[in-house]
């Protein structure tokens, strides 16, 4: 019983606290958190930019380039080498070179002239020509030593210097006037001509003329031993018509 009366006291005693506190209030808060989202920034675009007509920039013309002179190179006049010509209608094609080119294998010569034209034949020993003067040649002036000093000038009618021996498909007037095919014509008439030193010449060995009328090449080949592959080398055609007229040449490589 002693406990049941401490149990009932003690609840009064609660009871009697409570009742002097008042009933409990539940705290309201003072503000209330919406959920309202923030207005989003508004971007604000700028006024596109007016450009302003570029300036248009007037081109000067542009200054003409007087043409560069450029040097005719020289003539490479030693064996193995091609030299051009100009045609020169004021002589007849035959006599007129185009070019003219070499090759030396060992001692045998060959050169190729290459014409104008060559006609079907032409006529030698023309009555209006004194017996024993030159008439007409085909040939090749060899500076053997390539030295100025040593040899001659040129065996028919004495263009250059220094000359030491000479092939040439040559005439001298001897008969009647006759008309052939150059090949045939001078056919035992091509030689190698040597320099004695004191003026004169002697022949050497025989030379040999091809004729190529579709090519129009005439062609001389011939042992010289005395060629070297420095020798310098003039190239030349002859024409004497006689009638008191002017001889009439072409040469190329003349000193």
């Amino acid at each position: 019983m002693k406990n049941i009366h401490a149990v009932t006291i003690t609840l009064l005693i609660l009871g009697s606290l409570l009742a002097g506190c008042g009933p409990v209030q539940t705290p309201v808060p003072t503000e209330i958190a919406t959920n309202t989202p923030s207005p989003m920034p508004t971007e604000t675009t700028a006024p596109t930019a007016t450009l302003e007509p570029t300036a248009t920039a007037t081109l000067e013309p542009t200054a003409t380039l007087e043409p560069t002179a450029t040097e005719t190179p020289e003539p490479v006049c030693n064996p193995n080498n091609t030299v051009l010509g100009s045609s020169d209608e004021s002589i007849p094609g035959y006599l007129d070179i185009v070019s003219a080119a070499s090759k030396l294998e060992g001692t045998k010569l060959t050169v190729v002239l290459t014409m104008r034209e060559i006609p079907n034949e032409i006529a030698i020993d023309k009555d209006t020509l004194d017996k024993g003067y030159p008439e007409i040649a085909w040939g090749i002036d060899i500076d053997a030593d390539n030295n100025e000093d040593t040899g001659g000038g040129n065996f028919m009618f004495g263009s250059g210097y220094g000359y030491d021996v000479a092939l040439q498909a040559f005439n001298f007037k001897q008969g009647t006037e006759r008309k052939g095919a150059i090949e045939k014509l001078f056919k035992n008439k091509t030689l190698v001509w040597k320099n004695k030193g004191d003026g004169n010449i002697r022949s050497g060995a025989t030379g040999k003329i091809t004729v190529d009328q579709t090519a129009k090449t005439i062609t001389l080949t011939a042992m010289i031993p005395e060629v070297k592959p420095d020798s310098y080398l003039h190239f030349f055609t002859y024409y004497n018509n006689g009638k008191g007229e002017e001889a009439t040449s072409d040469e190329l490589c003349v000193r």
